[in-house]
């Protein structure tokens, strides 16, 4: 969040102290701002105009763009977490449970087409369809960029001045530029979120139509029947 604060203008809440204490999900414990007359965007965005909302998505287009710009000399050849060395990933574009770590490039693009071997050897078994699908090109893993990596709406809060704050940056990292724009989508399915905030997705973050439709065919993604 530090590096978010120092280098963009969007609002995060400041990191005030770290406090070692052990605990179930770690070893430590984030003292943080405090966002007073929040709500989560899940909750304010029903009762939000369609002026309200359009501020909000062109807001989070200006935001991602932002983040995108953002740099560390530590690890952003790296894919994942920033850290010295390379750390498991989290996210909906790798798994419900964290993987690697990956310490290349080539080792995350080689994680996507172990996955289209695993895929034909349960076809061939006749344990599921062939996904026919060929390997993602070289070229969509790269450059890699500063993502969030968690963009849903639990996580974006807005104030009673009508600021949109972003907070859990706990997955963030250098992550391939389609990452964030999945990323997004699938916590919106996945949480079953409104239509028009479906919808708009494609317009905050930079999608990647032709890895989306690859990850579909290799089972990515989760689908309800969509709230307005």
């Amino acid at each position: 969040m530090e590096l978010v604060y120092m280098q963009t203008r969007i609002a995060v809440p400041r990191m005030k102290r770290v406090l070692q204490y052990h605990h179930a999900e770690g070893d430590s414990l984030i003292v943080m701002d405090f966002i007073p007359n929040s709500r989560r965007l899940g909750i304010a965005w029903p009762t939000l105009s369609m002026w309200s909302r359009l501020k909000i998505i062109l807001t989070m287009r200006l935001y991602l763009r932002q983040i995108r710009r953002v740099q560390h000399t530590l690890s952003s050849n790296v894919p994942g977490p920033i850290s010295s060395t390379p750390l498991p990933c989290s996210g909906l574009q790798l798994s419900l449970d964290p993987l690697g770590p990956f310490p290349t490039v080539a080792a995350l693009e080689a994680h996507y087409r172990k996955q289209i071997a695993d895929a034909e050897y349960y076809a061939s078994r006749g344990w599921s369809r062939s996904p026919k699908c060929k390997p993602l090109p070289t070229s969509v893993f790269t450059p890699l960029v500063f993502t969030h990596n968690d963009l849903n709406m639990r996580n974006l809060l807005l104030d009673d001045r009508g600021v949109l704050w972003i907070v859990d940056w706990g997955f963030a990292g250098f992550f391939p530029p389609w990452f964030e724009y999945l990323g997004m989508l699938y916590a919106a399915q996945k949480d079953d979120n409104p239509e028009s905030w479906q919808h708009c997705i494609k317009y905050m973050a930079e999608p990647n139509f032709e890895v989306e439709e690859w990850m579909q065919k290799m089972g990515y993604g989760f689908h309800h029947p969509l709230a307005s």
